[in-house]
């Protein structure tokens, strides 16, 4: 499994001392398992005759056992102690995560996805295309944003790595997506090919981004630099941790999921992912939702370019 060096180091906030190791409690999905690092996991075959019959005859309670303790692979997790963020140790290679996400939501995906994982076919379907999860997600990112910022004359919107734009809040403004893929955009929105044709923006928008990337604060300072002067950062990310879960993980009386999700964000985690991008806290907030498949807490985080 290749992996990227600095490993004491936090990812979100650059802290390099009070990283709290928590050891091997980081449960690796089957899916990011098979795509990132083409492992999978299995009961090894005897070349022994007499042990492939006894394996026969065993295999009825084996698959019942399996139902309450499947084998599993895991990885060191860090908790920075100046932020709250949750990592893996050793950060993963970008070309191993591109894997994961080289046909991200398509059919091919869902169809391996569910092969690995067969609990996952119930919301395949749903996940980032249901139209609950769309009004709720547009809704809430409007009021939060019109709470808590101007919208004046000339307004631009760019949504960093948006897909087709289709989560842009209802703000009337000029929009652009920056997506490296062949999406269409939606109806209104203007697609940009290429990082040099990138100006700088009103409002630049990061949802739902920062859990998947190697190295969110690195990202979050090249996006910051396309926010103009006065302009605005809008970060959404999910906490799939709650303070009480992140303490038990601290104790060491619980694991954290690695999945299409590698980073684990609280409130903290993303209001010093921000401040160390150099950008002033707006507002922030931590919001129950529902969102058709499933319901979570999204965090919504307002940083301000003030020169």
């Amino acid at each position: 499994m290749t992996m990227n060096s600095g490993a004491n180091r936090c990812r979100n906030c650059g802290e390099t001392v009070r990283l709290r190791e928590l050891g091997f409690v980081g449960q690796v999905a089957p899916f990011f398992l098979k795509r990132v690092f083409g492992v999978k996991l299995g009961a090894v075959r005897s070349t022994s005759q007499w042990k492939q019959m006894v394996r026969k005859v065993a295999a009825l309670p084996q698959a019942l056992l399996d139902r309450v303790s499947q084998p599993a692979a895991f990885v060191e997790i860090q908790l920075c102690e100046a932020c709250s963020f949750v990592q893996a140790k050793r950060p993963f290679h970008e070309e191993d995560i591109t894997r994961l996400y080289v046909d991200y939501r398509e059919e091919s995906y869902n169809r391996e996805r569910i092969e690995m994982e067969p609990s996952y076919a119930v919301k395949a379907a749903e996940v980032g295309h249901s139209s609950v999860e769309l009004e709720t997600r547009i809704t809430a990112a409007t009021r939060f944003l019109t709470e808590n910022m101007p919208v004046g004359e000339d307004f631009s919107i760019l949504d960093f790595g948006g897909s087709d734009g289709k989560f842009m809040p209802r703000i009337e403004a000029k929009k652009f997506v920056f997506e490296i893929s062949n999406v269409q955009p939606i109806e209104g929105v203007t697609r940009i090919h290429s990082e040099a044709e990138l100006g700088t923006y009103s409002l630049v928008q990061l949802a739902h981004v920062v859990e998947h990337v190697v190295e969110p604060l690195g990202l979050v300072k090249h996006v910051a630099a396309k926010v103009a002067p006065g302009g605005y950062l809008y970060v959404e990310t999910p906490q799939e941790l709650t303070d009480a879960e992140r303490e038990e993980l601290k104790q060491g009386r619980r694991t954290v999921g690695i999945h299409e999700h590698i980073n684990s964000y609280c409130v903290e985690a993303v209001t010093k992912l921000i401040e160390q991008a150099g950008l002033t806290m707006v507002a922030v907030e931590a919001k129950p939702v529902d969102v058709g498949w499933a319901k979570a807490v999204h965090i919504r985080a307002l940083g301000q370019n003030i020169q």
